[in-house]
């Protein structure tokens, strides 16, 4: 494997910064080497800045670095309390709010995933409304957005497609049973659970995703960790553009908005932290 020299780590460290917010630093040199060397090999690069050089204009390059170097791990269901805080308070006091409707217009709920990477959190989210709707979903006008910076992450969640390992490990086996079809050696997600997903790809340093208004409820679990503390003041900002003033916000259980934005104020329900708009 090709070494990463001090200087190249400072080259790549302020592209990606620049591109995407993340944070590198000089201790996230083997994540640099780990993450781009085969991209080296295959630009038949000979040190790190001959690869920058030969590619930091293309777009291309561009995304496949950023790409390369964001974070994808997740699992269905991770951290399972947030989503118990959703089936047991959140989702029915919004549902038993808006459950009239009218004959012309479907109640609605709108939820963004920000960050959501290959979907799992996604159609997670997707599998609780199902279940806690039963047969009355029809009649709801329900979209997911799910958003990532990652080209690959965003094209597979749109698939609904996952190994048996990916899927086992986090849904039960009855909700497996009931959301999942086989395809060969892979399992597919329900048509009416994607029916009501949306998958863009969005720098949340720039903008929420266009053309939804605004959410209900906004899961950002540990993206801001990544980001220095303008760009969470950032973030946080554009979050709170676009939640209702009644919606909801979930972050990570170890992130605080504390000193980092002033327009939430802090609940809990189900030992468990939420978030919504103060008055404004």
């Amino acid at each position: 494997m090709i070494s990463i020299t001090p200087e190249e780590v400072t080259l790549f460290a302020e592209f990606i910064h620049a591109r995407s917010g993340i944070v590198l630093n000089s201790t996230k040199a083997y994540l640099l080497e780990s993450r781009l060397g085969p991209l080296l090999d295959e630009y038949g690069a000979k040190s790190f800045a001959e690869f920058f050089y030969a590619g930091y204009r293309s777009e291309e390059w561009e995304a496949r670095v950023v790409d390369a170097i964001s974070t994808h791990e997740t699992s269905f269901f991770r951290d399972q309390r947030p989503f118990e805080l959703l089936r047991a308070k959140i989702l029915p006091e919004f549902f038993s709010k808006r459950q009239n409707g009218s004959k012309t217009i479907p109640p609605r709920l709108r939820i963004w995933s920000a960050a959501c990477s290959t979907g799992q959190e996604v159609y997670s989210l997707a599998m609780i409304i199902a279940e806690l709707l039963g047969g009355e979903m029809k009649r709801w006008h329900i979209t997911i957005t799910g958003t990532d910076i990652s080209d690959v992450a965003v094209n597979k969640a749109k698939q609904g497609l996952y190994t048996r390992y990916e899927v086992e490990r986090g849904v039960p086996l009855d909700l497996c049973r009931k959301y999942f079809e086989s395809q060969g050696e892979l399992l597919k997600v329900r048509h009416d659970l994607q029916a009501m997903t949306v998958f863009n790809k969005t720098n949340l340093l720039t903008a929420a995703p266009a053309g939804f208004g605004m959410y209900d409820i906004i899961f950002c679990r540990n993206v801001a960790i990544y980001f220095n503390q303008e760009n969470r003041r950032r973030l946080f900002q554009t979050i709170a553009d676009s939640l209702h003033s009644e919606g909801v916000l979930i972050i990570g259980s170890t992130e605080s908005i504390l000193g980092i934005s002033d327009r939430f104020i802090r609940n809990e329900s189900c030992n468990t932290l939420y978030f919504q708009k103060a008055g404004e």
